[in-house]
């Protein structure tokens, strides 16, 4: 069969000239575009007995670990009555490092109501890239597939009602490690996937396993009517969004202008299951580039240039084979911004400032950061028009806390070994625990000694490295 010519931003040739009707009709027949696959747009006409489920993917991050991408599909979900659903019929190529306390759709698919008691999940080709232990960045390619069956402990129940299904990609327990800490193979079994599915919470207290939308860029596709397809990262997974009369609209983006234009959306998930755009920000047009991922080292004060490890990317001239590669981006001219988006700033000043500084004099490795560019992504170097400091994941040790609640502090002790203490040189940073700040898994509350994960911004002021936490589990 002759597969669709897949484009640099992501959709097929052949979706350029398709009407909506005819649209309509290959989404209702669930027909996947570039590598096959289920749509993440569910079919025109719901099946009978069958409920909107969107799957989705995270991660739970390993020390060493910069970049590891893999590509996942096809899922199957099994049910006590001996069926079995394609939830994912063909292949997501992801990088779920950056996706560490939060998550990413795969797919959006009816799924008959049943109880489903195992899932089996095909992972294929991955590549991480990691500090080793004498500090140099380091890939490993192996060349795998690997199909695992992951027994749910508690049978997964669908009803009437849109869920969500969570995957969590434990990276630690899909890795094997020399007495040094350095990867040394890849290994994928029932460990290391953790899944659980959820309800749609209400809008207003959903988090990314039940329904929210944090920072999901890529190019958009398609605009009709109100809503619009985005095709997120380098995977180009599309999601329909609708919009609404409150839906923001930020830095040139509209409905009017919308098409091929690089954006990042704040959303979440209705009750039936479909994707409300709260906030769309234009960040660069067809003819642009957008790449996230961490710096790595700082050239000029103030900085002239970054070295950043690239974890995702949109637009002209990004494709997987830029993903766990080191760019070389050009700054000299580039504006320094703080993406604040979901993150709970209150009480804090306005940012960024001497606590929260994030400028060419304060950019710091081991921070992550988005680079937009009005070029093409040439090779690897980009000339960067915006650099904005994005939210990033950290695991450590509990101490000095503050109080029992929010608004309150406490020092992070971090793994020696870690990629952000071997990048930035800090075994320590102090977290602003915020009232907006989700706090979950941690049943009996926050205490000192506590090993916990928290994902915010981090800011290299002059008294020390600060993290402003959108979300605190373990």
């Amino acid at each position: 069969m002759q597969l669709p010519v897949k484009l640099a931003n992501g959709f097929c040739t052949q979706w350029r000239y398709l009407t909506l009707a005819a649209l309509a009709m290959l989404l209702a027949a669930s027909i996947g575009c570039g590598g096959g696959g289920s749509s993440t747009m569910p079919p025109a006409v719901s099946p009978a007995n069958a409920s909107l489920m969107q799957v989705n993917i995270g991660d739970a991050p390993a020390d060493r670990v910069v970049s590891f991408e893999a590509t996942v599909g096809p899922i199957t979900l099994n049910s006590s009555s001996g069926s079995s659903v394609t939830v994912l019929s063909g292949t997501r190529r992801i990088e779920v490092s950056h996706l560490a306390e939060t998550a990413e759709p795969l797919v959006l698919v009816n799924v008959p109501q049943d109880t489903y008691t195992s899932a089996k999940i095909v992972v294929s080709n991955p590549e991480v890239t990691f500090l080793n232990s004498t500090g140099t960045m380091t890939t490993l390619e192996p060349v795998l597939s690997q199909t695992i069956t992951v027994t749910f402990g508690s049978p997964l129940m669908v009803s009437g009602s849109a869920t969500v299904l969570h995957l969590d990609l434990n990276l630690a327990n899909s890795l094997s490690f020399d007495a040094q800490g350095n990867v040394t193979g890849v290994n994928f079994g029932p460990s290391s996937f953790g899944l659980s599915l959820s309800a749609i919470a209400p809008e207003n207290q959903q988090s990314p396993e039940n329904g929210e939308m944090e920072d999901v860029t890529g190019v958009v596709s398609l605009v009709s009517g109100a809503s619009f397809t985005l095709n997120v990262g380098q995977g180009g997974t599309p999601l329909i969004f609708t919009t609404e009369a409150n839906t923001r609209f930020d830095e040139g983006a509209s409905l009017a202008t919308l098409m091929n234009m690089i954006v990042k959306v704040e959303g979440t998930t209705k009750a039936d299951g479909t994707l409300y755009a709260k906030e769309v920000e234009g960040m660069e047009d067809g003819h642009g580039a957008d790449v996230d991922g961490l710096v790595t080292s700082v050239q000029g004060n103030p900085a002239s240039q970054l070295s950043v490890m690239a974890q995702d990317g949109s637009g002209s001239g990004v494709d997987d084979s830029h993903i766990g590669v080191t760019l070389t981006a050009d700054v000299s001219q580039a504006q320094f911004r703080v993406d604040t988006s979901n993150v709970d700033t209150s009480g804090l000043g306005s940012l960024p400032s001497s606590t929260f500084p994030f400028d060419g004099a304060t950019v710091h490795a081991g921070q992550r950061v988005q680079l937009a560019s009005s070029g093409a992504l040439s090779g690897t170097t980009i000339t960067a028009a915006s650099v904005s400091l994005r939210q990033q994941t950290l695991v450590g040790t509990v101490s000095a806390l503050s109080g029992p609640a929010a608004p309150a502090t406490f020092t992070l002790a971090l793994p020696s070994d870690s990629a952000f203490a071997k990048l930035s040189g800090a075994a320590a940073i102090t977290v602003f625990w915020q009232p907006g700040t989700d706090v979950h898994d941690l049943n009996s509350g926050l205490h000192n000694g506590d090993s916990v994960r928290v994902r915010g911004l981090v800011f290299f002021s002059s008294t020390g490295v600060n993290l402003i936490a959108s979300r605190i589990g373990q």
